[in-house]
């Protein structure tokens, strides 16, 4: 072999074998921790997680909490139904109650709840309380928590102005705790600040509220960037059936009927909850949600007929 080629080669050999030995010398660096991108990642940049608890009991298994687990429930990072007995179906979080699981045992068997969410607490941004007849948009949900930090301890729901200073969140609407104010809430407040129930009765919506102010928790009453509260303590046939009055009888003759108009009616495209939404109620809400698409793009009639704001 001519000596000027031989020397090429060894230089291409020299190079080749740094190469190797820079890249397996580096190669945990480049490859880094698979959890680096989780913690070099803020909040506000990444889809926030929320873990959904479900309000239930054995007798609604069938009823109720399977038709929560077919449609909207599964559109959480995670979700759980907390009772008492487990089911082949659903995601149960188990409860050791010593109780029975009724009305007036609702408090007690909520502390319980709250201490099995502590141990998710740093795995979940925000934990969405609902019950078995609570039909929510995860989506929107997801959307409206991003203008806030789950750091900063709030809770956010639908808000009765009656039973306590500051007001409570209706249970059966759903209400929203952030990672900072689950923490607080465990920490500081239940069995532990003088301020915060340890009497055995129902509205637990109202004691979680007590407690969350007990120890510095805000409750929020406009969320998002709509200006109205997100969260109905009613199925939406309710709103309804108090519009079709003359209101209805006397703008009959105009495209659109003013109480269709978004403005009118107090809600907003980026809503989040219901209450009371029984079993075929989740189906079709389902449907007309995810499964109906109107078809596009418009004609001038139709466009007439199309709800403003």
């Amino acid at each position: 072999m001519h000596p000027g080629v031989r020397q090429y080669l060894n230089v291409l050999l020299g190079v080749l074998a740094g190469c190797i030995v820079c890249h397996v010398n580096f190669k945990p660096i480049i490859k880094d921790d698979p959890h680096c991108l989780i913690r070099n990642v803020s909040t506000s940049e990444r889809k926030p997680r929320i873990l959904c608890y479900l309000n239930t009991y054995p007798g609604n298994y069938e009823k109720k909490a399977i038709h929560v687990q077919n449609t909207w429930a599964r559109r959480c990072d995670r979700h759980f139904f907390t009772s008492t007995v487990k089911h082949e179906k659903l995601s149960i979080m188990m409860l050791n109650m010593t109780e029975p699981e009724v009305r007036k045992h609702l408090w007690v068997k909520m502390r319980k709840i709250l201490r099995q969410l502590y141990l998710f607490a740093d795995e979940y941004d925000y934990f969405f309380k609902a019950d078995d007849d609570t039909y929510a948009v995860v989506e929107n949900l997801r959307e409206a928590v991003k203008s806030h930090s789950p750091n900063f301890p709030f809770m956010v729901g639908h808000k009765w102005h009656v039973l306590c200073p500051g007001g409570y969140f209706s249970g059966g609407a759903g209400y929203l705790l952030s990672r900072a104010a689950l923490k607080r809430i465990v920490e500081l407040a239940i069995d532990k600040h003088p301020a915060c129930p340890t009497i055995d009765e129902d509205k637990e919506d109202v004691k979680m509220c007590l407690c969350g102010q007990a120890v510095g928790v805000r409750l929020l009453e406009k969320f998002g960037e709509t200006g109205v509260s997100l969260f109905y303590p009613y199925e939406l046939q309710r709103y309804f059936k108090k519009q079709k009055s003359s209101k209805f009888k006397n703008d009959r003759s105009k495209n659109v009927f003013p109480y269709m108009r978004r403005d009118k009616m107090g809600f907003s495209s980026k809503h989040i909850s219901f209450h009371y939404v029984n079993d075929t109620a989740m189906y079709i809400t389902e449907f007309l949600l995810y499964y109906l698409d109107p078809y596009q793009p418009m004609t001038n009639s139709s466009k007439a007929m199309r709800p403003s704001a």
